[in-house]
């Protein structure tokens, strides 16, 4: 009779095998502990000051993105944006 994996042991197994396939995609497991630090670190700066910049330059767009992944609140809570961009209330802060 099989063990049963806990919950903890599943989250940890699923993990490894994403990091060993992200180290694939990106080709870090040729180097060294260190410089696979640096890099990873590198990327992952890039994707949060890419995400960073896309909701303070692009909140509208970003927002409508969101809205698409969260499709139980999307309508309500598209509408009433769509309500105070029309109104002129919502302001973002950008000139």
């Amino acid at each position: 009779m099989l063990e049963s994996e806990t919950l903890i042991q599943k989250v940890l197994r699923k993990w490894d095998e994403f990091y060993l396939q992200w180290e694939i995609y990106t080709l870090t497991y040729l180097f060294e502990p260190w410089e696979k630090w640096i890099i990873n670190g590198v990327i992952l700066g890039i994707l949060a000051l890419l995400g960073f910049s896309s909701y303070v330059y692009l909140p509208g767009y970003t927002r409508k993105l969101i809205n698409a992944f969260l499709p139980a609140t999307g309508s309500e809570h598209h509408l009433h944006l769509e309500q105070l961009q029309s109104t002129g209330q919502m302001d973002f802060g950008v000139n």
